[in-house]
């Protein structure tokens, strides 16, 4: 079978012509604004393409294994979603629409003003972009805005929790002109219903809380549509960013386009990035929790978490990579401790204001955080209080702390300019 899948690369070399310069979406070699066959060719036949074109596998060089990879993958490359598992999504904005189907089966068909959509059963037809929408939490929706920057999307969210007003300038900004509703502190355990219905937004955004299943049934009661995101069941880091697509769907073509090329440009700097740490031979033990307070329980990330598998391919080891899920799971502190203290590296996750060993012993002072290695040994690193935002809004600078943290040894300044986390000396 390798042998004849050889021949039939070797027959259509002769057959196609293609340009040299590079498209962005990862795997169109040979930039014809699509990723097929021809492009597996082109990349057998020059591999003297930029690493960051034709290094598909990200082993710092560009070989047959390339050539390969993309043969076995080009498919998977094409399609509207490349790691996202948790929604559908099928844009055909060529015809007037874009279909869609959220974490909870959700159906929508988002139609271009003019155009005529599919019947499709069980499904929400609405005119995209849509004008009234309700936001639960800060991503994917609110981050996807910032991510855009565009304040014609910003101006369709018209009622938002409280926290996301604080945390986004624009949108504090419209609240203080009176153009979004503060509907309360959070909208993870109830809803103000009579705000809503004042709204009568097309859609309301939700998460994947179990409360919310009650919410969106309320929802439903009153005639008002849910998606729902779960975008933290996502596998991969890749996949959480990824839902920039389904919501700037909402927002039309024009939006999901320009959120597909974001989408594309992180994942080729992701790329850019596993070639530098590749350079590593070692693997660094690594652990990532998150501790509230003092005598709270800490809870490590399960190891399908997309910030587990980020340590994994950064080239570290993740301790708690026996727990299943891809989510979190509370550990009793003995047993915590017993694993994490001789850990190469500590990332601590948490919402307080802490940078120095001074102030993490003072927010934690029965935590025993002296006793680590990595406190030890100045590897111990605190998140900034925001820094579930930063995780979609600059998604390379949050891997890149990743990778520095756990190699700084590949980075010319280190573990010493890290964005979203604090290095603890």
């Amino acid at each position: 079978m390798r042998y004849k899948s050889y021949y039939i690369l070797i027959s259509l070399m002769a057959l196609i012509v293609v340009p040299t310069s590079f498209g962005l979406q990862m795997g169109d070699i040979n930039n014809d604004e699509d990723v097929n066959i021809a492009d597996v060719v082109y990349l057998f036949k020059n591999r003297d393409v930029s690493i960051g074109e034709g290094d598909l596998n990200c082993d710092d060089t560009i070989n047959i294994a390339d050539v390969v990879y993309l043969f076995k993958n080009y498919n998977k490359f094409r399609s509207p979603l490349v790691f996202a598992e948790k929604f559908t999504l099928e844009p055909e904005w060529d015809t007037g629409y874009c279909y869609l189907v959220d974490s909870n089966g959700n159906k929508f068909v988002l139609v271009v003003n003019g155009s005529t959509a599919p019947d499709i059963p069980g499904a929400t037809e609405m005119t995209v972009p849509v004008q009234k929408i309700v936001v639960a939490y800060y991503s994917p929706v609110i981050s996807t805005a910032d991510i855009l920057n565009n304040e014609e999307y910003y101006n369709t969210m018209k009622g938002v929790p409280e926290y996301a007003i604080r945390r986004s300038p624009k949108l504090t900004e419209l609240h203080n002109e009176g153009k979004v509703v503060s509907i309360g502190k959070s909208m993870i355990k109830s809803m103000n219903y009579e705000l809503v219905l004042n709204i009568s937004p097309e859609v309301v955004f939700l998460g994947d809380m179990a409360a919310h299943d009650e919410i969106e049934a309320k929802l439903k009661e009153l005639n008002i549509p849910v998606a729902r995101s779960f975008t933290y069941d996502e596998p991969t880091f890749l996949g959480r960013l990824e839902w920039a697509k389904f919501v700037a769907a909402f927002w039309g073509k024009d939006a999901y386009n320009e959120a597909n090329e974001y989408f594309q440009k992180a994942w080729y700097d992701r790329n850019n990035l596993l070639r530098i740490v590749r350079k590593s031979d070692t693997y660094p033990t690594v652990v990532n929790f998150f501790k509230f307070s003092d005598t709270s329980t800490p809870s490590v990330l399960e190891a399908q978490n997309f910030r587990a598998k980020l340590i994994e391919q950064f080239h570290g080891r993740y301790v708690f990579n026996d727990i299943p899920g891809t989510g979190s799971k509370k550990m009793d502190t003995e047993t915590f401790m017993e694993r994490a203290k001789n850990t190469d590296v500590v990332i601590l996750r948490m919402r307080k204001d802490i940078t120095s060993k001074e102030d993490l012993l003072e927010a934690y002072p029965t935590s025993g955080f002296e006793n680590f290695k990595a406190f030890k040994e100045s590897r111990f690193y605190v998140s900034t209080p925001d820094y579930y935002i930063w995780e979609a809004r600059d998604p390379i600078g949050y891997m890149e702390d990743y990778a520095k943290m756990i190699h700084p040894e590949l980075f010319p300044d280190g573990d010493n300019n890290l964005k979203y986390h604090i290095k603890i000396t």
